[in-house]
């Protein structure tokens, strides 16, 4: 799959994180494989019509990450993750949103058994 990032400027998330997000959901999901290459930053900043700055900033961090790298010869690709840091980063998001549902649940003044309950149930049909 090409790398599409659709921007929402204006919103709560910064631009660089969300050049960020959107590659990493790509990685995640496997729709970016690895050694697929992503556009340079030049020209990622100009396709977004964005800062080059703002784009160095989403890659630089994405290498610190370890979801991309940069190959002599090759530019930019997506990096060889391990399972275990997908594992680890489906595991932090899965953890917000547990703590987003239990955070509901506590306004919807739902106990901790029915909430476990629904959530039993809730897994048992997926």
């Amino acid at each position: 799959m090409e790398l599409e990032i659709i921007l929402k400027p204006g919103g709560d998330t910064p631009i660089y994180e969300q050049i960020e997000e959107q590659i990493r959901a790509g990685v995640i999901s496997g729709s970016l494989a690895a050694g697929a290459p992503i556009p340079s930053i030049r020209a990622l900043a100009k396709a977004l019509r964005v800062s080059v700055i703002t784009v160095q900033k989403a890659y630089d961090n994405l290498k610190h990450q370890g979801y991309i790298e940069t190959v002599v010869g090759r530019g930019t690709v997506i990096a060889q993750v391990s399972q275990e840091m997908l594992r680890e980063t489906k595991q932090k998001e899965l953890d917000d949103l547990l703590e987003q549902a239990c955070r509901l649940s506590r306004q919807c003044g739902l106990s901790l058994e029915e909430l476990t309950a629904a959530l039993e149930t809730i897994y048992k049909e997926n």
